[in-house]
C-alpha cells in the first residue's frame, strides 16, 4: 500500500478547517495544537474499526456497532 494518500482540494480545505475548531478547543485546554497531518491520522485512526459497506455497496460509519465499539482502541490527542 502507498503511503502516499492525495487528497482533493475540497479535503484539504475540510480537514483545514476542522484542523483549525479542533486546535482552538486544545489551545483552550493548555493543549499543543495538532497538525493538518496529526489531525488526519487521527481521525483514520479512530473512524476505520467503524467502516462498513451497506448493501448498496456504500460506505458508511457505524457509529452504534457496540461490539466494535468495545474492540476499538481509543486513540488519544
Amino acid at each position: 500500500m502507498s503511503k502516499l494518500l492525495r487528497l482533493s482540494e475540497s479535503e484539504q480545505e475540510a480537514i483545514r478547517l476542522k484542523a483549525i475548531e479542533i486546535n482552538k478547543l486544545l489551545v483552550k485546554r493548555g493543549l499543543p495544537p495538532l497538525k493538518d497531518s496529526e489531525l488526519t491520522h487521527k481521525i483514520l485512526e479512530l473512524s476505520i474499526s467503524y467502516t462498513r459497506l451497506n448493501p448498496e455497496g456504500e460506505l458508511f460509519l457505524d457509529l452504534y456497532d457496540v461490539e466494535s465499539a468495545d474492540n476499538c482502541t481509543k486513540v488519544g490527542v
